[in-house]
């Protein structure tokens, strides 16, 4: 007597018999001259393992899903500026932000802030003849607003062109926005290190190790159909080791970030956002759990946290544990981990005749590469297949 197998049997082997089919027809197809053949079938075939697999296998998918596009890469590029008189700091920040994405679009951001704070230094002078070596550490708070506007292009041709001329000179009726925000923020951060001095107290900054706090609120509004995010953020920064005109080295940026998205026809959606650093910021991992108010009973777990003045606080764990309930059965969670390559660089001194004046300046390079990516919906976790860059 002859038993039959299994549903999950059945799946398996159909699934080992198109991983085998595949294997073959890649090897073969170039070896008979019809490499292109061989790379479609191979295609189809991957398609159909995924699906079996019950991944997410398009963009097709993953928008019924109601999941958001993948950035598959992310290039950060700008410039910091600070200058320090009198124990009072001030300075500038600018930035430009490119993201394919997996959907074939093209995300550009800029960013400007300014920033004002006070610091106070400690330390003293280790002297060898006509050079000092300065040894100590210095601590500040800073208040920053930031303004960003944001733009979302069809391909990589149109980002291009935009890119290629209007920065040069941002014409908003040929590129207008997709959106803007504004953001007020607070930081406090600390230094210790050592300097180089020389005979009039000039000093080049050698070596520091410097660790920061932030929190931010700001606002964002999509100016199609007049959608508002408003959010709440906090993030600790590193420690991190910085050397005069080379990379910095240190665990790199956490993030917690809250936002609710809401439009004229009322709630719209709350996400809570987590980026964690990993193998001395060479990594990056962020989670995105989102769960639609639209849903009148997803609107009702809601309601008791929106009911509270934002940011939300100790004061209000209880709502929000009920809402991070709702959203692993009803929401969807997503999970990206993309590779970082940081290749800021900076260097910064100060003069000191009785008033102490100093200056620092950071070229900022960053460019994250997308790793994988997975998505909770449904009920079940899932590959993102739909996020893989296209091959070549």
């Amino acid at each position: 007597m002859h038993t039959r197998p299994t549903a999950g049997q059945a799946t398996t082997e159909y699934v080992a018999a198109i991983a085998l089919i595949a294997v073959v027809l890649a090897l073969a197809a170039p070896a008979v001259g019809a490499p292109s053949i061989g790379r479609a079938v191979v295609a189809q075939l991957e398609r159909a393992l995924c699906v079996v697999g019950l991944d997410i296998c398009d963009a097709q998918m993953a928008a019924a899903a109601g999941l958001a596009p993948c950035p598959l890469r992310t290039d950060v590029t700008g410039h910091e500026v600070s200058a320090t008189a009198f124990s009072i700091e001030v300075g500038h920040r600018w930035t430009l932000t490119v993201t394919p994405n997996s959907d074939g679009t093209v995300s550009v951001m800029r960013t400007a802030s300014g920033m004002g704070g006070v610091s106070a230094g400690f330390g003293g002078d280790v002297s060898l003849g006509p050079v000092a070596v300065d040894l100590g550490g210095q601590a500040g708070a800073r208040a920053r607003i930031q303004g960003a506007y944001g733009w979302t292009f069809p391909d990589q041709a149109a980002a291009d062109e935009f890119l290629d001329s209007a920065l040069k000179e941002l014409r908003t009726d040929r590129w207008p926005q997709a959106w803007v925000s504004v953001e007020g923020s607070g930081e406090v951060s600390a230094m210790v290190g050592a300097a180089l001095g020389g005979p009039v107290k000039e000093r080049l900054d050698l070596v520091g190790l410097t660790g920061s706090g932030h929190g931010a609120i700001g606002a964002r509004l999509v100016h199609d159909g007049n959608v508002v995010t408003v959010y709440g953020r906090v993030a600790s920064d590193g420690p991190e080791l910085s050397r005069p005109l080379l990379p910095s080295i240190g665990r790199g940026r956490e993030e917690w970030l809250a936002e609710y998205t809401f439009g004229p026809d009322g709630p719209r959606e709350l996400a809570f956002r987590h980026v964690v650093p990993g193998d001395r910021d060479s990594v990056q991992t962020e989670v995105v759990a989102r769960l639609g108010l639209r849903d009148p009973a997803n609107a009702a777990v809601a309601r008791p946290l929106l009911d509270v003045r934002f940011p939300w606080g100790e004061r209000d764990r209880a709502r929000i544990a009920a809402v991070a309930d709702r959203i692993v059965s009803h929401g969807t969670i997503e999970r990206t981990v993309s590779s970082v390559a940081d290749g800021s660089r900076g260097i910064s001194g100060s003069v000191r005749g009785g008033t102490k004046f100093g200056a620092a300046f950071k070229r900022i390079a960053v460019h994250r590469s997308l790793v994988e990516a997975s998505a909770r919906a449904g009920g079940f976790e899932r590959r993102r297949l739909d996020c893989q860059a296209p091959s070549r």
